[in-house]
């Protein structure tokens, strides 16, 4: 007898919202100005979206603002000075994309194109306002890479800043499951009308492959929710199944290159989604796997890069012309 596949439905926007800040200390009154002079590659679509809702740039102070900028942070050591300057300015520029999903990804991507170009002229720091990072001005590139800091993709403070004492699963068989430490969740899916993704209960030294996973998880749900827009759907809700298969392409999709393709293709890895809130999905092993989450994790069922690829090369994030 055929067993029915289990699935997850989760409501799909007709719209989304994007959001982009540029801190700096003197930041002109008239923006719209400035970004139809400032040279990128993107010129062409922001001088056609400037001023419509697909593309709003706004001057606020303090006295106006209706977000907090001491909640912006810094998800890399390098960043940690910009973040602060962030956090202490006065004016900044506020880049706003409201959009269609079908708009997606290029709308986002005009949208943070405009706000690097204010950042340039300007001398400021620009944040990520969804994922609520400080993002460092590289030119926008035309292809759309999901590595490129889109989902707030930070690992937490490794050993819960030195909270966590558990053993090396090195050393000691136990430090497999020795701790729980680590809870993960993307932020910055939902621009592109997909729920954000959530890992929970994992052991702080499997945090890297964990994130490996929720980034293949992720690159593989645009992908496809890209393809099912492509048929025009009418309807506000989405039905897909519970057990996606991930491969190694997937992992190489995320960071938009084949730098960490073996010669030989891994076996396909399974995970187990569900829906436990409407905007939430959590990633899981299969249901057929006989151990934890950190076991899964430990085993030797996951692509080799998702182990050690914490970032890519610079060289394949933002390629030279």
């Amino acid at each position: 007898m055929l067993t029915a596949m289990a699935t997850i439905t989760f409501p799909i926007p007709s719209t989304t919202t994007s959001r982009f800040a540029v801190a700096a200390r003197s930041v002109p009154h008239d923006l719209n100005a400035l970004l139809r002079r400032s040279p990128t590659s993107y010129q062409p679509h922001i001088a056609g979206r400037l001023g419509s809702p697909q593309l709003q740039a706004t001057r606020d102070d303090l006295t106006s603002l209706h977000w907090d900028p001491t909640r912006i942070r810094a998800h890399r050591p390098e960043d940690r000075l910009a973040a602060r300057f962030f956090n202490n300015a006065t004016e900044f520029a506020v880049i706003t994309a409201f959009a269609p999903i079908t708009d997606q990804p290029r709308g986002v991507q005009v949208a943070r194109s405009a706000a690097y170009a204010i950042a340039k002229a300007t001398d400021g720091i620009t944040a990520d306002l969804v994922t609520g990072q400080i993002l460092t001005p590289t030119p926008e590139r035309e292809h759309f890479v999901l590595a490129d800091h889109w989902i707030g993709d930070a690992l937490p403070p490794f050993r819960a800043n030195g909270r966590c004492t558990a053993p090396e699963p090195e050393l000691d068989p136990e430090g497999v499951n020795g701790c729980t430490c680590v809870r993960l969740r993307t932020r910055g899916l939902s621009r592109f009308g997909l729920p954000e993704l959530q890992m929970t209960e994992v052991a702080c030294p499997h945090d890297l492959a964990a994130l490996n996973v929720l980034r293949t998880t992720a690159r593989r749900l645009l992908t496809d929710h890209w393809s099912w827009l492509a048929t025009g759907p009418t309807a506000n809700t989405r039905t897909i199944p519970s057990t996606l298969h991930l491969t190694q392409t997937d992992f190489d999709a995320f960071w938009g290159s084949a730098r960490h393709t073996h010669l030989t293709p891994t076996a396909p890895f399974e995970i187990t989604l569900a829906h436990p809130k409407p905007r939430l999905l959590t990633v899981s092993p299969p249901t057929t796997f006989n151990g934890t989450t950190n076991d899964w994790l430990w085993g030797d069922t996951l692509p080799l890069g998702i182990y050690d690829v914490i970032k890519a090369h610079p060289t394949l994030l933002h390629p030279a012309a």
